[in-house]
């Protein structure tokens, strides 16, 4: 059996609002159900440091992916409810919408906007772009 997990290396930007200051781990337990092109994810991840300032979260997600074969385009909705137990259980709920493209069945490029919800939001907003590499 393999639990998947993401590793998230901080480079040190803490003090310019950006990361958490900590290398984490944050292994992950999920389902994935598919009805044709619409793929819904529920989940639940955890977040714990392996070096740096304490970091103990878990996080509630909900994941909507929606494929466009023929274009080889995808469109994400990610809702997170993060529970951070290390601050008063503080619930900094986000919800992330990503549109990508895959140029192999191995590598795609995406662009997304991120927006934080309710009073404990850790951020107002965001844009980002990345690539996406699967094994």
């Amino acid at each position: 059996m393999c639990v998947p997990s993401k590793l998230i290396v901080d480079f040190g930007n803490d003090d310019k609002g950006i990361g958490s200051g900590s290398d984490q781990i944050a292994p992950l337990l999920g389902v994935a159900l598919n009805q044709g092109d619409l793929t819904v994810i529920p989940l639940v991840q955890h977040f714990t440091e392996i070096s740096g300032p304490d970091v103990n979260n878990t996080s509630f997600r909900l994941i909507f992916l929606q494929t466009f074969p023929d274009s080889d385009y995808w469109l994400k909705l990610d809702n997170k409810v993060p529970v951070d137990w290390e601050n008063d259980n503080e619930i900094p709920a986000s919800v992330e919408l990503q549109l990508g493209k895959n140029f192999t069945p191995a590598l795609g490029s995406y662009v997304d906007a991120l927006v934080g919800v309710g009073g404990d939001r850790s951020y107002d907003w965001g844009v980002g772009a990345g690539l996406r590499y699967n094994y």
